[in-house]
């Protein structure tokens, strides 16, 4: 029978249990897994094989996965686990959870405590910009509506968040040309528990291609898949198998029926797209112009 690990069938080998699956209390993590991956000088199992099997594995690929065992305990879980190892995580959320209520440009606020204009009371707008003389913002509504609020009467949160996206999604529905006027991507109404923007085949987990990148041409083709998404800085955070970007959603386009990348498609698509720059470096001027134009000759 092929070995699940490696899927070759050696002769005379022992089968043994995969230690990362059977040996490790708890089994190996994917998470524990990508960290010693990414690491430089990691064995190139790391980019070809998962972090454990149910079923047993020659003896080889047992040894193998015997010394990265070994790491997750020495390098990972004796240091405290991966939370420790990857401050940055902690450091974002307590970033996040300190600054959870802060106005800040292009975030969603509510409005609340105006005597002279009530009937604005309970409506949520997008900041646009402070007066640093007045202290007030001006706020702009879903139709597009502006008006000029005193910093003391607007609250956020990251329900107020979710309320502006609904609210979007709720006006997009019922006034697409209006809603759509300014160029931008627009909620649409599947549901009411996210926040990022509906972008029909963009959500978390989602596989796309990367597009229209200026400063990062090179990435441009490259595959991703969406991790999360920022509304601070309306950015999707996409995993590109060899390295994290933050990326605004016109430069993402869905790939449904691709499978998500792995450090070894990142390391594959690399090296063809540096093929290509080489092999577009020595195209003539008529070459190049028929290639870019569709003329033949």
């Amino acid at each position: 029978m092929p070995c699940a690990a490696c899927g070759e069938e050696p002769s005379g080998t022992e089968w043994r249990w995969d230690p990362l699956r059977w040996e490790l209390d708890p089994p190996c993590a994917e998470a524990e897994w990508k960290y010693l991956g990414d690491a430089a000088g990691a064995p190139e199992i790391m980019s070809s094989q998962q972090c454990s099997y149910n079923n047993k594995v020659c003896r080889g690929c047992y040894n193998s996965r015997l010394t990265i065992m070994g790491k997750v305990q020495t390098r990972i879980r004796a240091k405290g686990g991966l939370e420790e190892l990857q401050p940055s995580l902690k450091v974002r959320k307590d970033y996040e959870a300190a600054h959870e209520t802060v106005l800040t440009r292009n975030r969603a606020a509510k409005i609340d405590g105006l005597q002279k204009a009530a009937h604005l009371n309970g409506q949520v707008g997008r900041l646009l910009s402070k007066d640093a003389e007045t202290g007030r913002w001006t706020v702009e509504f879903v139709d597009g509506d502006k008006k000029s609020i005193s910093e003391a009467n607007l609250s956020a949160s990251k329900d107020i968040d979710m309320e502006w996206e609904i609210a979007r999604a709720k006006f997009a529905s019922s006034n697409p040309a209006a809603a759509q006027a300014d160029g931008k991507p627009v909620a649409r109404p599947l549901g009411s528990s996210t926040t990022w923007p509906k972008v029909k085949g963009i959500h978390p987990g989602a596989v796309v291609r990367l597009q229209n990148l200026g400063k990062m041409k090179e990435l441009n083709g490259r595959k991703g898949r969406c991790i999360n998404f920022d509304n601070e800085a309306g950015r999707w955070k996409v995993d590109l198998g060899d390295e994290y970007k933050s990326l605004k959603i016109e430069n993402l386009v869905p790939a449904p029926n691709e499978k998500p990348p792995t450090r070894q498609s990142a390391q594959e698509e690399k090296a063809a797209a540096s093929s290509e720059m080489a092999r577009q470096e020595v195209l003539s001027a008529r070459e190049r112009h028929a290639e870019e134009y569709g003329w033949e000759g």
